[in-house]
């Protein structure tokens, strides 16, 4: 009976424990369950993560890489095991590289950067690097953490540019959909005397110089409101009150939705250019009545020229008329009162030939004389520089005498008058060889 107890008492405690025992089962089951959820939770995390994720050998050979590592070298990741990260480094980054990754294998704590590396394609990022060296089980490796962070990058070198951009020389103002003034820079306040905590909240109507009606803001805002931009001149008033010629350019920020969220104005003082404009136009008015003064002048002495001229005619015409006359006389009175007596004198000379000679000249050079009369004294003109006796030796070449002839009839040396000959071409001005002594004289007019 004992016997069957104690049995009875073991089999009891043996189910008991066998309760136990599944119990436990069920837990670590259970246990693993959890893990294997946890494991997976950890991959697709580690994988997926928004970050790229790198594990290093202490000589700088990529051991793991995550997927969003690939994505962000544009490396497929098999092949970026066992390739060395320097590979993808920025030429100018390797040194920097060397210098960081030597300190951190020595710290024991978390270490930063920013680097720049080169995608597949060429193309280059910049990347927040955060970096810590760890201890495994079978040698140290460096954990590494690298965000994309091109982008902000790039936004704060274009907020740094329109920052240095928006401090020129002209006036800039940022309001608010509502015309409400967000900020201004510097020349805004330098150009019409308002500082900024003077400005900031305000709408920009305070500078309104009255020179304007409400048509003409209605048209500029429907302007910038249709074509995204108004330019033009504006009259703005000066906080000492004068009265300030702009150059005005008011632009429209869109969102993304199609919607007006700030407008910029951008403004420069024109009031030199005003100043130079209204010299130009007093200068152009003056030289248009200088000019139009000066029309009238030149037309009445144009007139009166014309009037001068008219009257000249008529004397020049009444003193030719009156030389005719003069001429005629005096060809009437040589006729009348000379040549008889130089007709009586060749008949009295009959059989003198030297004597009849003289008389020819001098009758034809008498009518030479007076046809030449009251004329132009071309001839005359042409010997009025000689000497009397190169007149009688131009005159009798004129005449086609030969040189004997007339040295015959002057009583002169051949010789003497070769040397005659020569100084009146010279006084003539005949240098050339092949210009005649005697057609060059036959084409003056007597």
């Amino acid at each position: 009976m004992r016997n069957s107890l104690k049995t009875e008492n073991v089999l009891q405690v043996l189910e008991l424990h066998k309760l136990e025992l599944e119990m436990q089962n069920h837990e670590l089951c259970r246990a693993y369950a959890d893990l294997d959820t946890a494991y997976r939770n950890y991959v697709q995390l580690y994988e997926f993560a928004p970050v790229a994720f790198l594990t290093l050998a202490e000589n700088g050979r990529i051991l793991t890489a995550n997927l969003s590592s690939s994505d962000l070298l544009g490396i497929a990741r098999e092949t970026l095991i066992e390739t060395p990260f320097t590979k993808y480094l920025c030429p100018t980054e390797a040194k920097r590289w060397h210098l960081f990754f030597d300190n951190t294998r020595k710290q024991t704590v978390g270490q930063h950067c920013e680097l720049s590396l080169l995608r597949n394609d060429g193309s280059s990022l910049i990347v927040s690097l955060d970096c810590r060296n760890v201890l495994s089980v079978d040698a140290p490796i460096m954990l590494l953490c690298l965000t994309d962070i091109t982008e902000r990058i790039n936004q704060e070198e274009t907020r740094r540019v329109a920052a240095a951009a928006f401090e020129t020389e002209d006036g800039m103002i940022v309001t608010d959909a509502d015309k409400t003034i967000l900020r201004l820079n510097k020349a805004f306040s330098r150009i019409t005397g308002y500082s900024a905590s003077e400005t900031i909240g305000k709408k920009p109507t305070f500078l309104h110089s009255g020179k304007h009606d409400a048509e003409f803001y209605q048209r500029l805002w429907s302007t910038v409101a249709e074509k995204g931009y108004w330019q033009g001149e504006i009259w703005d008033k000066h906080k000492n009150g004068a009265i300030l010629p702009l150059s005005l350019t008011v632009t429209a920020v869109i969102d993304t939705e199609t919607q007006t969220i700030h407008y910029v104005g951008a403004f420069r003082d024109i009031s030199s250019e005003k100043q130079i404009e209204t010299a130009l136009n007093e200068t152009r008015i003056r030289l248009e009545n200088q000019v139009s003064d000066t029309k009238i002048a030149l037309l009445k002495s144009t007139k009166e020229i014309n009037e001068i001229n008219t009257a000249l005619k008529v004397l020049l015409k009444q003193q030719k008329s009156d030389k005719e006359d003069a001429q005629t006389a005096l060809l009437h009175e040589v006729e009348a009162t000379v040549l008889p007596f130089l007709k009586k004198l060749k008949g009295a000379s009959t059989g003198r030939r030297q004597s009849t000679r003289l008389i020819d000249i001098i009758e034809s050079n008498l009518m030479n004389l007076v046809a030449s009369y009251g004329h132009a004294e071309t001839f005359s003109s042409a010997l009025k520089h000689m000497t009397p006796t190169q007149v009688q030796v131009a005159a009798l070449i004129r005449q086609g005498l030969p040189t004997k002839m007339i040295a015959s009839t002057l009583d002169i040396a051949p010789g003497t008058i070769s040397v005659h000959r020569k100084q009146i071409r010279k006084k003539l001005g005949l240098e050339s060889k092949s210009d005649n002594l005697q057609i060059y004289l036959k084409s003056l007019s007597d």
